[in-house]
């Protein structure tokens, strides 16, 4: 994996903590059960977009990429990855 992805990687998890984290303060809940629950939820929609990408949708195959549009690289390539494999590695999947 590239430095590059796993930035990326790296940065989805902290996107993932940081909402799960909000939407706690906002509910004013603290409870483990509700901590749970909402990173589970957080991880499987985020896996779940990844195999979009990757075409392993159950609705579509089509392949998708996330491209850097400054420097045209691919976020899944050199070297190739999927996804979704990647995204799993990093989340908080409770």
């Amino acid at each position: 994996m590239t430095a590059k992805q796993e930035r990326f990687f790296k940065h989805l998890a902290m996107v993932q903590k940081s909402c799960v984290g909000a939407c706690m303060a906002r509910h004013g809940t603290y409870d483990e059960q509700t901590k749970s629950m909402l990173y589970e939820v957080t991880y499987e929609m985020t896996v779940r977009i990844m195999e979009t990408i990757d075409g392993y949708s159950d609705f579509s195959h089509d392949r998708h990429d996330i491209v850097n549009t400054v420097t045209q690289e691919r976020l899944n390539a050199e070297p190739f990855i999927e996804l979704h494999d990647a995204a799993a590695e990093y989340l908080i999947s409770e």
